[in-house]
């Protein structure tokens, strides 16, 4: 079983759980003029469906996909969304061609699979569903700035946990892999969960997406849209088009 079918369970919550509702709408508010009303919007690999809450109050129609279902009824149980959210995998989106306006890709929520073959296919598939003028935000990891400024291993409290992590990254400099250890501090239980991530440089995603057929439009540096600078800036947010 890969990891990634493992990992975004009922811990993930835990790990992250300050990627919750404020932060997603905080994060929006910033996004609303790059995207149109009257085009939905598919929220790729959706976990629990913050952004999608965020969008559908302001008025967007809204679809999300994810591969864990433990998210998808977090999903349903907290904001609804019933027949707006599907269980797949981003290799094979449930779609037909040109059905969506945008999509967007938070929170790295790329870089999954093991081969870059693979993650090629969901490019290709994100291009697919988009119709003709629609926009791709795709929003990673500073690969070159996590390299250089890695933080070997941490350990934080929250909410009535201990969650201990050790980041490394492989021998030839292309995955980062997370191994995080989660102790109940009630009952005492211990888990342990791998993450491992291709950590795509800048340069290497828009050679991908511009292979798949996008243009693009501009890369921003962070969630204040502020302009991408290699080494510094936290995030690299991709807007794509395809024209």
């Amino acid at each position: 079983m890969e990891w990634y079918e493992v990992a975004f369970d009922n811990l993930y919550p835990v790990i992250y759980e300050h990627r919750n509702i404020e932060e997603a709408e905080a994060v929006v508010e910033k996004l609303l003029p790059l995207f149109k009303k009257a085009e939905p919007i598919l929220d790729l690999a959706c976990g629990n469906g913050r952004y999608l809450e965020c969008f559908s109050r302001q008025g967007f129609q809204v679809y999300g996909l994810d591969l864990s279902h433990y998210l998808l009824r977090m999903c349903l149980d907290s904001w609804g969304h019933a027949g707006e959210i599907f269980q797949g995998d981003m290799r094979r989106i449930p779609l037909a061609d040109r059905t969506v306006g945008s999509v967007i890709n938070m929170f790295t929520s790329f870089g999954y699979f093991s081969t870059d073959t693979d993650n090629l296919i969901v490019s290709k598939e994100v291009f697919r569903v988009l119709k003709p003028g629609g926009r791709f935000l795709f929003d990673f990891i500073n690969a070159q700035k996590v390299a250089a400024e890695l933080l070997e291993e941490t350990e934080r409290e929250s909410g009535g946990y201990k969650i201990h992590e050790k980041r490394k990254i492989d021998a030839i400099g292309k995955y980062l892999i997370k191994n995080v250890e989660v102790t109940n501090l009630q009952s005492g239980k211990i888990d342990r969960i791998e993450e491992q991530l291709r950590l795509y440089s800048k340069d290497e995603l828009v050679i991908m997406f511009e292979s798949v057929g996008f243009k693009i439009e501009i890369i921003y540096g962070g969630y204040d849209l502020e302009p991408f600078v290699d080494g510094v800036s936290d995030r690299v947010i991709i807007i794509a088009k395809k024209e």
